[in-house]
């Protein structure tokens, strides 16, 4: 998920990720939209679609074969792990071949061009803000029926990730979305050092606040709030978290009204949200990015500088690699006003680009990477959650002995994705950021920014189309 951060910019962090009984092959749970008048409602999204007449698993060996050209983003650890999968799967048969490419940069870009020039991979990963967009303007195959051929079940997968990207009742991808759940690392020893309480299931959005209190301290002792406080020598409680919408869930508060289409971010539950994280920042200075100059929250967690940050499964290799001196661990989402555990699950999508030359092979490529074994390679080796339940509950994805012991916090079910319409990017580039920006700096109050952020959000969804 390297690639989200320069995507969404303040409003998304880099993150870029037994067995089941037979079941009756894969019934897509999404409808479409209720009438084109009316607007696009939770309750819609979550329905059942347009059933694909349900057929028996294809019982006869494939016959695809030759070159599959398979296009995704990375860098040279996870190409590393990119390697090890497309060995495996040239291990089990030798009719396909797979050409692997790191776009290196401007990925879309480079896909969507290379669909418009008629000359696609045949394969490729799609950024999840990016991939309904993609979907709309036809540049993916549909694979509803090829699922359901195969028998891919649902019940098979974490359920509230399996139909993260599926677009008017059919899905566009096979379900071995690159993602993960957004948990809270932590610094037990500091935590415990500085004499706070350590973080556990059920902690809330004050002990947050308390810890990050507690361990934000300079060389002398001095808090931030004091006179001379030095923050180059300085330990830090927290982040503020480019990752902000699940903190609006927590307290019942929402980005989006889905059933009456309209922003909710101007509802008390949002403000008081949005409010709490600038506190973060602008009146406690908990946070390393109250101060300028201070290193990234991922070089402060591994120095041991800072207390609590939320991030990605894929930061997991790195601290693995560089703590030695420190306790560390991870636990879900902090509880808000609502009482109840909501996390973020983030993923990004496989898929057969419209107009490529090997659909076939492709997809029997994108089945292993869907499978048991590609997917066990894929999380324990630190690329992505695996979405499969048979990997991520495997002892050898769930290892105790290292750290963290804590790792289903990745796989926690209680979760919510985002609305991730096809103008998601348009209303973070031009409307969220902005304003996020201004209020991050303590130039407003959360309060008066939603006023104008609400009504510019919905001028632009008014006339949104329905899926």
């Amino acid at each position: 998920m390297a690639g989200l951060g320069a995507l969404v910019g303040v409003a998304a962090l880099a993150a870029c990720g037994g067995d089941v009984a037979p079941a009756a092959p894969v019934a897509p749970t999404k409808a479409p939209a209720a009438p084109a008048a009316a607007a696009p409602t939770t309750a819609a999204m979550a329905a059942k679609p347009t059933e694909v007449p349900a057929a028996k698993p294809a019982t006869t060996a494939s016959t695809a074969a030759g070159t599959v050209r398979y296009f995704t983003w990375g860098n040279a650890f996870s190409d590393g792990i990119e390697k090890k999968v497309i060995d495996a799967f040239q291990a089990k048969q030798d009719k396909i071949k797979i050409e692997f490419t790191n776009s290196q940069a401007d990925h879309y870009t480079k896909l969507t061009a290379a669909i418009a020039g008629g000359d696609p991979p045949d394969t490729a990963l799609v950024d999840g803000y990016q991939l309904r967009n993609l979907i709309k303007k036809g540049g993916a195959k549909e694979l509803t029926s090829l699922m359901s051929r195969d028998g891919i079940k649902k019940e098979d997968y974490v359920d509230a990730w399996f139909d993260e990207f599926i677009y008017k009742g059919k899905f566009y991808y096979h379900p071995n979305m690159r993602g993960s759940s957004a948990s809270f690392f932590y610094n037990k020893n500091l935590i415990e050092k500085m004499g706070a309480k350590v973080p556990a299931e059920g902690w809330t959005l004050d002990d947050w606040l308390a810890i990050s209190q507690a361990t934000t301290r300079d060389g002398k002792g001095a808090a931030p709030t004091q006179a001379g406080f030095d923050p180059a020598s300085a330990t830090f409680g927290t982040e503020r978290p480019g990752l902000w919408w699940p903190f609006l869930w927590v307290n019942g508060g929402e980005l989006v009204d889905m059933e009456k289409n309209v922003c909710a971010l101007d509802q008390p539950a949002s403000i008081e949200s949005l409010q709490f994280l600038s506190d973060l920042q602008v009146k406690h200075k908990v946070t390393r990015n109250s101060f300028e100059g201070v290193p990234g929250a991922a070089d402060l967690f591994v120095q041991g500088r800072l207390a609590v940050l939320h991030g990605w499964f894929t930061d997991i290799p790195r601290y693995r690699t560089e703590i030695k001196d420190f306790e560390w661990d991870t636990v879900v989402m902090p509880q808000g006003k609502a009482k109840k555990q909501v996390g973020l699950y983030k993923g990004n999508g496989e898929v057969i680009p419209t107009g490529a030359k090997n659909p076939d092979a492709a997809w029997e490529f994108q089945k292993f990477l869907g499978s048991y074994e590609g997917m066990l390679i894929y999380g324990v080796e630190g690329r992505f959650v695996p979405a499969l339940k048979k990997a991520n509950q495997d002892p050898k994805f769930l290892d105790k002995t290292k750290s963290p012991k804590n790792l289903a916090t990745f796989t926690d079910p209680r979760v919510k994705t985002l609305p991730l319409m096809p103008e998601w990017e348009e209303f973070t580039r031009d409307v969220w950021n902005p304003g996020l920006e201004r209020l991050w700096k303590g130039e407003v109050t959360a309060k008066e920014l939603v006023v104008d952020v609400a009504r510019r959000t919905n001028e632009m969804i008014k006339n949104r189309e329905q899926y």
